[in-house]
Parts: C-alpha cells; sequence; structure tokens
C-alpha cells in the first residue's frame, strides 16, 4: 500500500513539473518575445531621431575634376538616419565655376537628400528641396544679366546645375519683373523657362 502511495505521488509530482516546466517556457517565450518587440520598437524609434548635429556649419561639394561645385553654409544641420536626409536651418548655397557666373541661393530651410544605391528608389544624384522665402541671386556678368528669383520652394539639382519648381514665382531682372507658375532654369547653358501663368512688366529706362 505504501509504494502504491509513493508511485501515485511521484506520478502527481511529475505531472505537476511538467505543468510547471511548461508554464515556465510559455512565460520565457513571451518574455523574449516581448522584449525582442520592444528592441524592434526602440531600433525603430532611434532612427526616427537625428543622430547627429552641427551648427554654423561650412560645407564645400567637390566636383569629380576636384574643383569646388558649390559652397553651403547654414545655421544648422541634422542627418536624419531612417530617411538617410539632412535637414538645414538658414542655408546659403553658392555655386562656383570659372566658366559661368555663379549663383547663391537663400531659403529657411532646406532639405538634402543624397545620392544613394543602397535606398529603394534609389537617388542617381543628389537632390536639394529647399522651403520658405526662397531667393536665387545672379550678378551679372560678362555673358550674363543680373537676375533674381523669388518663391517659396525650388528643387536644386546640384550635378545637372539645374534649378525648377512648380510653385508661383517672381523673377526681377534690369528690365522688368514677371510673374509665373512653375520654372526650370538651366545655369550650365544659361536657359530660363517660366512654365505657365506668365505677366510681365516692364520697367522704363530713362
Amino acid at each position: 500500500m505504501k509504494a502504491q502511495i509513493t508511485i501515485d505521488r511521484a506520478r502527481t509530482w511529475m505531472a505537476i513539473a511538467a505543468v510547471g516546466l511548461l508554464a515556465l517556457g510559455s512565460f520565457w517565450l513571451y518574455d523574449t518575445v516581448r522584449r525582442q518587440g520592444a528592441d524592434d520598437y526602440n531600433r525603430t524609434s532611434a532612427r526616427q531621431e537625428p543622430d547627429y548635429y552641427v551648427e554654423n556649419f561650412n560645407f564645400i561639394k567637390l566636383s569629380n575634376n576636384g574643383k569646388a561645385n558649390y559652397h553651403v553654409t547654414g545655421q544648422s544641420l541634422v542627418h536624419l538616419p531612417r530617411t538617410d536626409q539632412y535637414d538645414i536651418k538658414e542655408p546659403r548655397i553658392s555655386s562656383f565655376d570659372t566658366q559661368r557666373t555663379p549663383i547663391t541661393i537663400n531659403a529657411a530651410r532646406a532639405v538634402v537628400e543624397q545620392k544613394s544605391e543602397v535606398l529603394s528608389p534609389k537617388r542617381t544624384e543628389d537632390v536639394v528641396h529647399l522651403y520658405d522665402q526662397v531667393r536665387v541671386e545672379r550678378p551679372q556678368g560678362i555673358n550674363s544679366s543680373f537676375m533674381r528669383v523669388e518663391t517659396e520652394y525650388l528643387q536644386l539639382l546640384p550635378d545637372s546645375d539645374i534649378v525648377r519648381t512648380d510653385q508661383r514665382i517672381r523673377l526681377i531682372t534690369d528690365n522688368g519683373e514677371t510673374d509665373a507658375t512653375g520654372m526650370i532654369a538651366n545655369n550650365a547653358n544659361q536657359e530660363l523657362r517660366l512654365l505657365s501663368k506668365v505677366h510681365a512688366r516692364l520697367f522704363k529706362h530713362k
């Protein structure tokens, strides 16, 4: 009888131990998944935050021949790792070329997307988005006249030396002022196209 009780008790404790191990394993699995999810969330949240910033920066972009292509300064620069973009406050961009008249661009804010083979879709060239109180100015040169463009948004393609916008713009020259919607300007060949709703006012020179 005592042996029977001992065997029954052993079976009972084995069953309890098996249930306990199962419960412990389930808790461990739940805790592991929970921790993994929290880690993934934290990594995602971290990627959304800037990983570095620079104040009062000064940056020179070099072309393939090693000469200065354009010069960028600003109040602050912040890098966003999740999108691999640079957010710039008070940017000032100046182009440099011995063959063409340089241009200077000012804005309240800029977002820079660098060319990348890793991102999807791929970025085949640098793109600079300029926002708020954007002003492009080209001084009078040997082969060009004074020009200033004012708008609230402008896209700059430094590698192609092109600026463009689909927003309202005001073009100011020595001869008058022109309002239009949309513009494409190619500094490489000194061409400028106004796309629609063009209204011009000519100055009278004495």
